[in-house]
């Protein structure tokens, strides 16, 4: 390769990162088929997000197209480099010492969902035993603030945290907050009682059944 003209070996490059890319896309599509990941990704909600965003492949193939296309972009920084072209390559460089950011950023995205998709239904049945109206509104906003918690860790790992999108992705979340308290606080108040009052009948009707002293306070 050393003794090659600049163009030829740009063609290698080019041909070898295609055909490595496209048998790694087959490759992991067939094994993540193989291991059910389908499956896993349907019962965690990621199937249903995909759905919702009008993508029409189901998640092993769609991991194996980003595997190829990733491997591909890897394969023209490369060419890049043998073609002396500056800027791709300043960008290559930076974009190289990001990777174990990114990496890291992914594995904390899909243990996040898990243990998200996990909490919630926990929430939820908690609730619903306890006999309180509204579980299903209680796990959705349990799900929704570890999402937030989720993308603003994985955002760290890849040195956003001081940056302009973690700085308005904290504003957003605050301003939800601040909101959701003060529409709460103000036209809801009532229903809140309501609920802590059936809440709490709910407990002494329990503890009736179980032969205990009433709950008192």
């Amino acid at each position: 390769m050393g003794s090659l003209p600049s163009g030829i070996k740009a063609l290698l490059v080019l041909f070898g990162g295609w055909l490595a890319a496209y048998l790694l896309r087959l490759i992991l599509s067939w094994l993540l088929g193989l291991v059910r990941f389908n499956t896993v990704c349907d019962k965690v909600g990621i199937s249903e997000f995909l759905r919702k965003g009008q993508v029409i492949y189901q998640p092993s193939r769609l991991a194996g197209i980003i595997a190829y296309w990733t491997v591909l972009l890897v394969a023209l920084f490369q060419i890049a480099r043998i073609l002396d072209i500056r800027v791709v390559t300043s960008f290559s460089d930076r974009l190289a010492a990001i990777v174990p950011g990114l990496l890291a950023a992914v594995f904390i995205g899909i243990i996040g969902l898990v243990m998200i998709s996990f909490i919630g239904n926990f929430v939820m049945t908690v609730a619903r035993t306890a006999g309180f109206p509204h579980a299903a509104l209680l796990a959705r906003v349990v799900k929704i603030a570890g999402y937030v918690l989720v993308m603003g860790l994985a955002l760290e790992q890849i040195d956003l945290s001081k940056t302009m999108i973690s700085a308005m992705l904290q504003i957003l979340f605050a301003a939800v907050a601040f909101g959701l308290a003060l529409a709460f606080g103000l036209g809801c108040k009532d229903m809140a009682r309501d609920a802590a009052t059936r809440f709490l009948q709910n407990l002494r009707e329990r503890r009736r059944a179980d032969g205990r002293p009433d709950l008192e306070g």
